[in-house]
């Protein structure tokens, strides 16, 4: 389990609260996002935290792991599957090869990108996938 510290921003219903969240140590060498000061994330309220109070949170390691692959990797396996379609479309009608791979990989892609978000929705249901209260700081 990995554990951030973050403010209480808002209080939903169903012991659920938004955390802002503060550059953590994997970010702190990089610097690559500048919109790393502004990332809001919903946790499990379940010590009825305050608005405004310092937190400690987890956060799974294997739902880290899990959602880089998905939002990463995936789009980029449909790719490939998608232009290896339309490299064998290509084949079978007589049409040009490189341009089915392209437009084959295109649209893979962008379904892939699709997947990602429904696969968001879905998660951000969920209970245990969201990141969790243990301690106020």
């Amino acid at each position: 389990m990995k554990t951030e510290v973050g403010t209480i921003t808002a209080i939903k219903d169903n012991n659920l609260a938004e955390v802002k969240v503060g550059r953590h140590s994997d970010c702190m060498a990089c610097g690559a996002c500048p919109g790393a000061e502004n990332i809001t994330i919903t946790a499990i309220n379940t010590l009825h935290a305050k608005l405004g109070q310092k937190v400690e949170f987890e956060v799974r390691d294997a739902n880290i792991v899990i959602g880089a692959f998905i939002c990463f990797i995936m789009p980029l396996l449909a790719a490939l599957v998608g232009a290896l379609a339309g490299r064998f479309a290509a084949l079978s009608w007589g049409y040009d090869i490189t341009q089915a791979e392209i437009i084959g990989g295109i649209a893979a892609f962008a379904l892939g990108l699709v997947g990602v978000k429904l696969f968001d929705r879905s998660l951000s249901k969920a209970e245990h996938t969201k990141p969790k209260i243990i301690a106020l700081v």
